[in-house]
Parts: structure tokens; C-alpha cells; sequence
């Protein structure tokens, strides 16, 4: 029986791909859905809500202060999971600092999860085999299943 889905995004649109499908999963299995977002610890780079942040003058502004992309990226998990109880699935956004895969696989034991589901950028079969994406690394050391759904 699934009781509670963690779907982990990172703040790309391709990442959001996975939403749908598990909107559709939750509402026809009346499960709950956590979305997380997992912010880098500091100095790693990541796509966030701001990242296309222009001044009044519409050239680029500096890098937006760090509080001012946590605070960001709180909101846009929010609207995530606003969506999700739109469509009357309970849901809960949070975020949280640190290696993404880490994070990804902790949040789903401590909140019990029965299932991640998560996109993938498609890599095809010519992709390096030394580069493992985030999603095929959650599915490798995940005891959850796992979820992917192939964007575009």
C-alpha cells in the first residue's frame, strides 16, 4: 500500500516533468506527496527560482544573496505542492541543504516514504559511462523503489 510519496526536484522545469505522473499516482491511490528541493551546501551552484533575476534596467543583476534563493526556493516548492492539493492530494514542500542524493535518500526514511519519484534527463545510450545523474544514483543506493520518469 502507498501511503507517502517524496518526489525531489531541483528547480529546473525538466525536473518538474515528474509532477503530473505523480499527481496521478497520489490522487488515484489517495497517498501523500512530500516535495522536496535540495539546496547544494555552500559554493555549489545550482538552478534556482531566480536564476533569470533582471534588474529595473533589464540587464542581469549579481548573484542573488543566498537567503534571498533559500527564500525562493521555498516558495517555488510551495507552489508544488499547492498544485498537488489543488487537485485534493495532502502535500508538504521542504528543503534542505546538502548533497542532493544524501538528502534525497534521508528525507525519504525519515518520513517514512513508500515510493520516490523523480525525473531523469534522458541520456541515451551514448552517455558516458563514468557519469551517473543524481536520479540513477538515488535508484542505485535507494531501499525505496524508485519512480523516473524520462523528461520530453
Amino acid at each position: 500500500m502507498l501511503r507517502r510519496m517524496l518526489v525531489p526536484i531541483d528547480g529546473t522545469r525538466s525536473s518538474t516533468s515528474v509532477v503530473p505522473y505523480a499527481a496521478e499516482i497520489a490522487k488515484r491511490l489517495g497517498c501523500r506527496v512530500d516535495i522536496l528541493l535540495v539546496e547544494p551546501e555552500e559554493g555549489a551552484e545550482m538552478p534556482h527560482p531566480l536564476h533569470h533575476h533582471h534588474d529595473e534596467n533589464g540587464g542581469a543583476d549579481a548573484v542573488p544573496a543566498p537567503e534571498e534563493i533559500h527564500q525562493a526556493n521555498k516558495r517555488h516548492v510551495r507552489h508544488h505542492a499547492e498544485e498537488f492539493e489543488a487537485l485534493g492530494v495532502e502535500a508538504s514542500s521542504h528543503v534542505r541543504i546538502g548533497v542532493p542524493v544524501d538528502e534525497i535518500l534521508q528525507t525519504a526514511l525519515d518520513l517514512r516514504c513508500d515510493l520516490i519519484a523523480m525525473a531523469t534527463r534522458h541520456r541515451g545510450r551514448f552517455a558516458r559511462p563514468d557519469s551517473t545523474s543524481v536520479a540513477e544514483e538515488v535508484v542505485w543506493r535507494s531501499r525505496l523503489p524508485v519512480l523516473l520518469v524520462a523528461e520530453g
